[in-house]
């Protein structure tokens, strides 16, 4: 798990359910890797893309993610 560097400590962690904002409207997926910008050193969450060709990845930075409550049955 890691910490943001927000004044709420969230966690996020690979295999987790997100979702987040673009300009395409809110979109969802898995994480599956944790990547430093190399421009500018910011953490992005590496999301697999819901209801897209399976491999579609989107970059997102870890302010705008915002993890999904798991649901129990």
């Amino acid at each position: 798990m890691l910490n943001t560097l927000t004044n709420s400590p969230r966690q996020i962690a690979l295999g987790d359910r997100v979702t987040f904002d673009t300009d395409e409207g809110y979109q969802a997926g898995t994480v599956n890797d944790l990547r430093r910008d190399v421009g500018n050193g910011e953490l992005h969450a590496w999301v697999e893309l819901d209801h897209q060709w399976p491999g579609m990845f989107r970059a997102v930075p870890l302010a705008a993610v915002q993890p999904l409550a798991a649901t129990t049955p």
